[in-house]
């Protein structure tokens, strides 16, 4: 058995105080009795990031849809762009809320830190460009460029932000979690990641080939619409599972 980092109780002196000195106490995040309340309640907070960025996505989705069917599509696509960086940054944000306690479930494991800390800051990033680019193309400003590189942001955003998929699957270890829901959120997230980074070359793709001008509206719907149904899955997958570890907790 691995033996605490703080073994002393809360408020307990881990050392003697010495003459003027404040004594050394145990930090109350580390204490291993709070560990099932900080499951919860990250479990929570990035449930609600996650369903949040499913309904974005679907409002994207159903937006470059009617779009592509012909009804009011230079219009409907920033929107759509600024519904899939709100998406995204909110997903992004809720995981950064509780980066404290997803940093030490994976702590000692360096590669997997770092696609976790690359991950959540592709994610705002990104999802704060998108907002900003469909909100100037909505004002009329080089819409068609600006809707191109947004299709690019985007699909750089899912190639980038699959990183945070294996720590969100590591917080179905929780103990109340049974084992096999454990393996099949693990080749959820495996899969749902696998998938997003695909998506997001293509997006890639499309965005480079609008800028240059190959039916740049058309390329642009495209796009959109490939990320909003990405975001649309990831979300629904990720809030699936911790929504699960939120009752099981």
């Amino acid at each position: 058995m691995i033996e605490s980092r703080y073994p002393v109780p809360e408020g307990q002196a881990v050392r003697p105080a010495e003459p003027g000195v404040q004594p050394e106490t145990r930090p109350r995040e580390y204490q291993p009795e709070t560990r099932p309340r900080e499951f919860k309640t990250t479990a929570g907070v990035v449930a609600g990031g996650s369903a949040i960025e499913t309904l974005a996505g679907a409002a994207a989705a159903v937006l470059t849809i009617i779009g592509l069917a012909g009804w009011y599509p230079a219009l409907l696509l920033p929107i759509a762009a600024i519904c899939v960086g709100a998406g995204l940054m909110l997903k992004g944000g809720a995981l950064a809320a509780r980066s404290h306690f997803l940093m030490r479930e994976v702590s000692g494991e360096s590669a997997t830190m770092a696609e976790l800390g690359g991950g959540m800051s592709a994610e705002l990033m990104g999802g704060a460009a998108g907002i900003v680019l469909g909100i100037l193309a909505l004002a009329g400003i080089a819409p068609s460029t600006l809707l191109s590189v947004a299709a690019i942001v985007f699909g750089g955003t899912l190639m980038f932000g699959t990183g945070a998929e294996a720590p969100l699957a590591r917080l179905t270890a929780h103990p109340a979690v049974h084992p096999a829901v454990h393996a099949a959120a693990r080749d959820m997230a495996h899969a749902s990641a696998s998938s997003q980074f695909l998506v997001g070359a293509g997006a890639v793709v499309l965005g480079i080939l609008a800028l240059i001008g190959f039916v740049p509206q058309t390329l642009q719907l495209v796009a959109i619409l490939a990320v909003g149904g990405a975001a649309f899955l990831a979300g629904a997958v990720a809030s699936g599972r911790m929504a699960s570890v939120f009752r099981s907790a």
